[in-house]
């Protein structure tokens, strides 16, 4: 007899205990509705495409196409050119100088990258889908007379390269630049106008040949100070000293427009490391005060 009536208590007990619960349970929730209790907001869910948050990241492709050029960029053998081009021919855009702008019948040193980083990778600001690579590689030189005899060259390399299907592209001659230095501004400047101007006489175009002449012969071989005297801003820059040579420079063109002169020419320079040639193409914006010229504007390749 005792157990049953235990048994009727506690179904009693469950009975009432649900009874309450579901009353509570439907007075808050009208509570809630009616905005007698506060609850707090919860976060908004706005449908759509997901924000784009790597935009200004390197991608890993870009990357690992960037640091295999430059290792086989950097690469070369005295007497096996033919091999060095053979291996860059599957990066280059056409018509790009298989070599890349070197010239190794004078150079003296054997070249190979032992590291090499991507440093930066920025978008040229005319929408043209184009990319400037900078690259630190830490190279090891070896002398073509005495292979026992070694040296490491650090250097920093700037390579256009292009979205091309699936894969890359380097679309113009790579160029060495000097070492990033954070106190110094950017000398290249604005994107150069695209209406060049009028073509100008023969005086002031020797002129202007006699000013870059001496302008290249400062730049790689001053102090930032000694350039800064070239240019219009006067302000100090690192050029080229203690790792290109000029050598010389040829085509020059000369245009003006308003008060602005254009001027494009190829440049040779030499890199002092390892003997080899490189060939660039150029070019500046200058102006002229009084008897006295001056760089505004400075850019390399021909994109």
């Amino acid at each position: 007899m005792e157990r049953p009536i235990i048994r009727r208590k506690v179904l009693r007990f469950l009975f009432w205990a649900l009874l309450l619960y579901t009353a509570l349970s439907t007075t808050v929730v009208w509570a809630i509705q009616f905005g007698f209790i506060a609850v707090p907001p919860r976060a908004a869910v706005v449908a759509g495409p997901a924000k784009n948050t790597s935009s200004a990241a390197p991608s890993l492709s870009e990357v690992a196409f960037s640091e295999q050029f430059a290792r086989e960029y950097l690469l070369w053998t005295h007497g096996k050119e033919e091999s060095r081009a053979e291996r860059l021919k599957l990066f280059w855009k056409p018509n790009l100088d298989v070599q890349g702008g070197l010239d190794f019948s004078k150079a003296g040193w054997d070249s190979y990258a032992r590291n090499v980083d991507v440093w930066s990778i920025k978008d040229r600001p005319d929408q043209s889908g184009i990319k400037d690579v900078t690259i630190y590689a830490e190279t090891i030189l070896t002398n073509v007379n005495n292979p026992k005899e070694e040296k490491r060259v650090d250097r920093y390399l700037v390579v256009p390269i292009k979205k091309a299907g699936d894969s890359y592209i380097v679309v113009d001659i790579p160029h060495f630049i000097a070492p990033p230095v954070a106190t110094v501004q950017d000398q290249s400047g604005d994107e150069p106008d695209q209406d060049q101007g009028e073509m100008v006489n023969d005086s002031t175009r020797r002129q202007v040949e006699t000013f870059m002449k001496s302008f290249w012969k400062v730049y790689t071989t001053g102090e930032p100070n000694e350039i800064a005297y070239f240019r219009k801003d006067g302000q100090p820059a690192s050029g080229l000293t203690g790792i290109m040579g000029f050598v010389d420079l040829k085509n020059l063109a000369v245009y003006r427009k308003d008060d602005t002169y254009h001027a494009e020419c190829d440049v040779t320079l030499q890199d002092l490391a390892s003997g080899a040639q490189l060939n660039y193409h150029y070019d500046f914006d200058l102006v002229q005060v009084g008897d006295r010229w001056y760089v505004s504007r400075m850019g390399q390749g021909e994109v």
